[in-house]
């Protein structure tokens, strides 16, 4: 038969850290002081299948006394026990009255009644087991204290978010951020009033929200002459169109009118006036759609046009026209650089000396003696003549 193990709980706070003891020594028989309940004063602590009781009430303690059994289902508290219980019951009351009269007395006088009163307390004797038991009940006391300042913590972080998004929204929507002003960049065909009206674009409406960039970009995009178009802000009031144009580079003859074309053979406008861009000729025209490539009968030789207008941009040349006409028997090509001074050699080596810059330092020559009229012939090993007649 086991010794049972006596313990007074004037050092145990509350009903959890009994069960905590209660739990770690199953052959204890428990005293429970029960200061926090003074009408009853009988506790059970139910730990695991096992009630462990605390007979606290005054009556039965003096029944337990006399060795006299007590029918409430509850074991017997040898008599060790009973006096320390009875000790805690009227240490339990005493301490009630001394709170009551507490409540009445404020400042040092409470302080120093509760000090003399631990003074008078007997030192508790305690064994390492129950030593690391309140170890264990302070550490989860303070885990506890952790995770309450970690939630209130997040609760104001959060209430704080909250109120600073809402008045930030509050301001966003102000008159502060409303359009007053619209500014084009990348323009040169179109004036900036004229990208305006095509973007339907009006100031007054909020930068934030309502700036209407995609309708934006749309309507400008539509037009042939816009190869692409962005939307942007500029705090705290005024909206940037940017564009990029497509340049008028070459056009065709067709029935009475001009096609004009980009150097991607966009399809731009068509028109009665003569422009004064790069007049191609060698070409049959079979579709036409504006903002589309326009359609020949020999794409391959529209392609190869196209690159070598590109070419001539990039040399830094211009020529008032360029006839294909003979390119599909040997590839000749005649470009003009005046109505009256004239390239003639195939495709491949015209291409060759723009991109060498050859080309440009003969025309600089020609210019130099002022000549504007003849023959510039370059052959395919690169050797070029000049005959002041065409």
């Amino acid at each position: 038969m086991s010794t049972e193990k006596t313990v007074t709980l004037v050092d145990l706070e509350n009903t959890e850290d009994i069960s905590l003891y209660a739990a770690e020594n199953s052959d204890a028989t428990i005293a429970v002081p029960a200061a926090e309940t003074a009408d009853d004063i009988k506790q059970t602590v139910a730990v695991d299948t096992r009630a462990v009781t605390a007979v606290l009430d005054v009556a039965e303690t003096e029944a337990l006394q006399n060795e006299e059994p007590v029918n409430d289902g509850t074991q017997a508290v040898p008599a060790a026990t009973v006096t320390i219980m009875r000790d805690a019951v009227e240490e339990a009351e005493t301490s009630d009255e001394a709170a009551a009269d507490g409540d009445e007395k404020e400042g040092s006088g409470t302080d120093k009644e509760s000090t003399q009163e631990e003074e008078e307390k007997p030192e508790a004797e305690t064994d390492p087991e129950t030593e690391a038991i309140k170890q264990r009940i302070r550490e989860r006391k303070r885990e506890k204290k952790r995770k309450a300042i970690r939630r209130r913590t997040a609760f104001w972080t959060g209430l704080s978010i909250i109120l600073l998004s809402v008045a930030g929204f509050l301001f966003s929507i102000s008159g502060f951020f409303t359009v007053d002003s619209i500014e084009v960049k990348g323009n040169s065909h179109f004036t900036a009033e004229e990208i305006i009206n095509i973007a339907h674009a009006v100031p007054g409406r909020n930068l934030l929200y309502h700036t209407d960039e995609k309708p934006i970009t749309d309507y400008l995009e539509q037009n042939p002459y816009i190869k692409s178009a962005s939307v942007t802000r500029k705090l705290p009031s005024t909206l940037v169109i940017t564009v990029e144009e497509r340049t008028e580079a070459i056009c065709f003859n067709y029935d009475d009118d001009y096609l004009i074309m980009d150097d991607e053979g966009i399809l731009l406008k068509k028109t009665r006036t003569e422009p004064k861009i790069t007049n191609v000729k060698g070409f049959v025209v079979t579709r036409i759609r504006l903002g589309d490539t326009v359609g020949t009968e020999n794409q391959q030789m529209f392609s190869r046009l196209l690159r070598l207008i590109r070419a001539t941009k990039a040399a830094d040349m211009y020529f008032v026209s360029i006839d294909m006409t003979g390119y599909e028997e040997d590839l000749s090509v005649k470009a003009y650089i005046y109505d009256k001074l004239v390239v003639k050699t195939d495709y491949e080596t015209l291409l060759i000396n723009l991109k060498n810059g050859r080309l440009h330092k003969i025309v600089e020559k020609l210019f130099e003696d002022d000549i504007k009229r003849g023959t510039i012939t370059i052959t395919e090993n690169g050797e070029a003549s000049f005959e002041p007649g065409i």
